[in-house]
């Protein structure tokens, strides 16, 4: 007996076999590859851990031997070196500070105390996800029971998923130090935050981070609510008729309570949905509904221009911000609805919609708006010297030696202790008549001399804190 295609039950084609063997040479090359990104990750690792090894080195070449805190403000050569360092690393890299600061953290681990771990990912044997696993579960262990930890789940490593493993580290990590949960999980509650994550299609993840059982027993409560209102016949979001899933139900019940859940306990209670503090960004012609160019919402990205024009005309809290259809470049604000703060404070946050630090995302209504040439120098208020900063970027240009300065088209330009500069560019592209409004000399927050406009009088200082929100509080912005 033949199979189909005259060849005996279990026998292949030639040209069959010979692409299933292509196929094999093909996934062999992957496994080998996969095996060579362990390694460039153990050698990157050894690499961070000397740049961190260098840096504290320079630290103490540099140190007055005092303790942390010696300097104002709980600055010393230590505390500089350190962010001087994450920055450096976070520029060259492409990623967060935070992340950066991670990285040299893990990797001290890897290289100092984890030595087997740090020998199987060069070797290709464990991912660098395995070993981060070990990293994390290791943290607060004493070495004693960090090595015999490693011994006993690193074969382990080598032959479960990432998921997998993670789960059985975990329980093998409790059975050896069971004392410190409690401790721990103290420890974490301080990490505790929510973030959002922007998605395609007008959508974004709100993500919170908090206790286990405050998670369990808040879906427990969107659930619930989520059932109660299963026969309501409301549509879905799509507004095509159909009943709301309960996955979509739950999804509203989040947005309800968030949005005008009023949870005051004393004084006023929390106006009820969105804030004026929102800004969308909207082409003229899409708000005459003469195109549908996409709009932005500030903290978001592009949004439909059907949703815009929605809450152009619903929202009297937005400040809507008019764009050249043709270049994007802002021309102005609508003030038919809300009052728009000073102008030269609302032009640098629409030049840049968050700090402008490297990779940093904190939005620029909650920065300062910092003097890039210091006002007690040279430094004047106007566009060309002001950008958002958050508190942390700010300290970081006041007490370490990486620099800033801004160029004529609103980028700008860090340069970090070892020299590496990398730049920002703005949002938003500006109109001319936006610059020249943010520009010396065109009013109140313009520099010391010059044409005034005749709305205040040439070569007259203004008090330093000229274009800032509020004066800064002395124990979160220090200087």
């Amino acid at each position: 007996m033949t199979g189909l295609q005259g060849f005996p039950p279990g026998v292949e084609a030639p040209r069959v076999a010979m692409l299933r063997g292509s196929l094999g040479g093909v996934l062999d090359t992957v496994e080998a590859v996969d095996r060579i990104a362990g390694a460039i990750a153990a050698a990157r690792a050894e690499l961070i851990d000397a740049a961190r090894r260098t840096s504290e080195a320079i630290a103490a070449e540099g140190s007055s031997g005092g303790p942390l805190g010696a300097e104002p403000h709980g600055w010393n050569a230590a505390v500089r070196a350190r962010r001087e360092l994450a920055f450096d690393l976070a520029a060259r890299l492409r990623i967060p500070e935070r992340t950066a600061e991670t990285l040299i953290g893990e990797s001290q681990r890897l290289v100092q105390s984890l030595p087997d771990t740090h020998t199987a990912l060069g070797a290709g044997e464990i991912s660098y996800r395995h070993a981060q696993v070990i990293i994390d579960q290791t943290a607060g262990l004493s070495d004693i029971v960090t090595a015999e930890f490693e011994s006993t789940v690193l074969p382990r490593a080598k032959e479960l998923t990432v998921s997998k493993f993670k789960n059985d580290a975990r329980k093998k990590r409790e059975a050896l130090d069971p004392d410190s949960i409690e401790r721990r999980h103290r420890v974490a509650i301080e990490d505790r935050t929510t973030w959002i994550d922007p998605q395609q299609d007008g959508m974004a993840i709100l993500s919170t981070l908090m206790t286990a059982e405050a998670a369990v027993a808040i879906m427990d409560r969107i659930t619930r609510i989520a059932l109660a209102n299963g026969t309501d016949g409301t549509e879905d979001g799509a507004g095509n008729g159909a009943k709301r899933t309960l996955a979509q139900r739950k999804a509203d019940a989040v947005t309800d309570l968030l949005l005008d859940g009023d949870l005051c306990t004393s004084g006023d209670p929390v106006p009820h949905g969105i804030r004026p503090q929102v800004l969308v960004t909207v082409p003229v012609l899409t708000l005459l509904g003469q195109a549908e160019t996409p709009a932005h919402l500030d903290g978001y990205g592009p949004i439909s221009p059907d949703t815009a024009r929605d809450l152009a005309v619903k929202a009297p809290g937005f400040a809507r911000i008019l764009t050249d259809p043709v270049t994007s470049a802002i021309l102005d604000f609508d003030r038919s609805k809300y009052a728009v703060p000073a102008d030269l404070k609302q032009v640098v946050r629409l030049q840049h919609e968050t700090c402008t630090a490297p990779g940093c995302n904190k939005r620029a209504t909650h920065c300062q708006l910092d003097h890039t040439q210091d006002w007690a120098g040279e430094g004047t208020t106007c566009l060309a010297n002001l950008s958002p900063l958050c508190t942390e970027h700010h300290n970081l240009k006041h007490h370490t030696r990486v620099k800033l300065r801004k160029l004529p088209d609103g980028t700008m330009e860090w340069t970090t202790a070892t020299g590496k500069t990398v730049t920002v560019r703005p949002t938003n592209i500006l109109g001319s008549d936006m610059l020249r409004r943010g520009s010396p000399g065109a009013g109140p927050s313009g520099n010391r001399s010059g044409d005034t406009g005749g709305t205040a009088p040439p070569d007259i200082k203004p008090p330093p804190l000229t274009g800032w929100d509020e004066p800064p509080d002395p124990e979160q912005y220090p200087f």
